[in-house]
């Protein structure tokens, strides 16, 4: 019976860890004996649609060696050339959860400023990307509560975003849960 068992565990123990690396969905995995990196392709967690304006707000991981990190692209589509977002050691992103509780999440990196492009025919564009550090305790905290807002401290300004509760139309066919991205993607850092 041991051995049936055992069995059961050697060939099962693969196909399930297949499975979970299906499920993280990742644009870049590296895992050698030197490096760990890894980054998870990016997801749509927000956005606005206007007359004038749309925002588009994306979430990825990322991973190198010890290091995890969110990283957030926010592009802005405008008839006015909609202003960057920049990035300093001051810059945060900070995530208001449903148990009551909070998670602060430091900007990495140096001084960034996103890029702007023109567009005369159709509307201009602005993107930002910037990563930020996921410590031990945010990421529990992350990972046991749905997220309920945001606040997005740059350099000049902050930027509020309450999460709906799911993303679903025409052009977004399967739907989409934003205030769950933690919950169910951190298992893609361990």
């Amino acid at each position: 019976m041991k051995q049936l068992l055992f069995l059961f565990l050697v060939f099962v123990t693969p196909v399930l860890g297949v499975a979970q690396d299906q499920d993280c969905n990742f644009k870049v995995q590296v895992e050698t004996e030197e490096e760990v990196f890894k980054l998870t392709n990016e997801q749509l967690t927000e956005f606005l649609v206007g007359r004038e304006r749309n925002i588009f707000i994306y979430f990825s991981l990322m991973q190198e060696d010890a290091i995890k990190s969110l990283v957030i692209q926010v592009s802005v589509n405008a008839k006015e050339m909609p202003p960057l977002m920049c990035f300093n050691k001051d810059s945060r992103v900070s995530f208001k959860l449903e148990d009551g509780s909070f998670a602060s999440l430091r900007y990495l990196g140096v001084e960034n400023c996103g890029r702007q492009t023109e567009n005369e025919e159709t509307l201009n564009n602005s993107t930002s990307e910037a990563a930020f550090l996921l410590d031990e305790g945010s990421i529990e905290r992350l990972k046991t509560s749905k997220i309920v807002s945001m606040r997005i401290t740059t350099m000049r300004t902050d930027f509020d975003i309450t999460f709906q509760n799911v993303l679903s139309n025409n052009q977004i066919p399967i739907p989409i849960y934003p205030k769950e991205f933690f919950m169910n993607n951190l298992k893609c850092l361990e």
